[in-house]
């Protein structure tokens, strides 16, 4: 019984050494110079020109061409994505991380910052809630794969932080779900469940 316990501590402390060892390495998401495809964010920015204050139009145009159907049947297969379930997995798909750190740059990076740091342009001043590279938010996305529930609902539904600014305002984040596809919104969150760990050698070479 004493050996059969030591090793179950044993084995319960070298589950949470390698626990703390991933989110030490884990500091975030990528970086958009390095997760970004040039080719995918200049399709994007054609897409936007194309369909000027219309994100969601903007996307779905840009997909119905890539798969060849109407965009009829791409707003039909938009909406028939889950709201609880991201279809997409960060750490296999750099291509979904690449589109989602597009999105990303064109929509949330005046908030969330350039580097998902919560130090955006158009805060008053720095936001922890808003900051991927925080504790909660690395655990979050290392073992539950970025609480996605969560992160689709506030995006789509729009949020209000829980910590005051200096001043005692509080910032808050628009709703999206009316200017951005639901895929928009997954890839997205893609990208901020992709970590800096994780990138490949041949999606940086591609990149650079």
């Amino acid at each position: 019984m004493y050996r059969y316990s030591i090793r179950v501590v044993a084995l319960v402390v070298g589950s949470l050494t390698i626990t703390c060892l991933a989110l030490v390495a884990c500091s975030g998401p990528q970086p958009l110079a390095r997760a970004i495809v040039a080719s995918d964010e200049l399709a994007y920015t054609q897409a936007l020109a194309d369909h000027k204050d219309d994100p969601a139009q903007a996307f779905l145009a840009m997909r119905a061409e890539e798969l060849g159907i109407a965009a009829d049947e791409a707003l039909t297969r938009d909406q028939a994505l889950s709201t609880t379930k991201n279809p997409f997995i960060a750490r296999k798909d750099p291509v979904a991380v690449s589109h989602g750190a597009v999105v990303y740059k064109q929509h949330c990076a005046d908030c969330h910052g350039q580097d998902a740091d919560g130090r955006g342009t158009r805060l008053p001043e720095p936001l922890v809630e808003a900051d991927f590279h925080d504790f909660s938010h690395r655990f979050a996305s290392t073992l539950h794969h970025g609480a996605p529930r969560a992160w689709f609902k506030k995006i789509t539904g729009g949020y209000t932080s829980e910590t005051p600014n200096s001043d005692g305002t509080f910032s808050e984040m628009p709703p999206f779900g009316d200017t951005l596809a639901r895929e928009q919104v997954w890839l997205v969150i893609t990208y901020l469940q992709s970590l800096d760990a994780d990138l490949r050698d041949d999606a940086t070479a591609e990149n650079e």
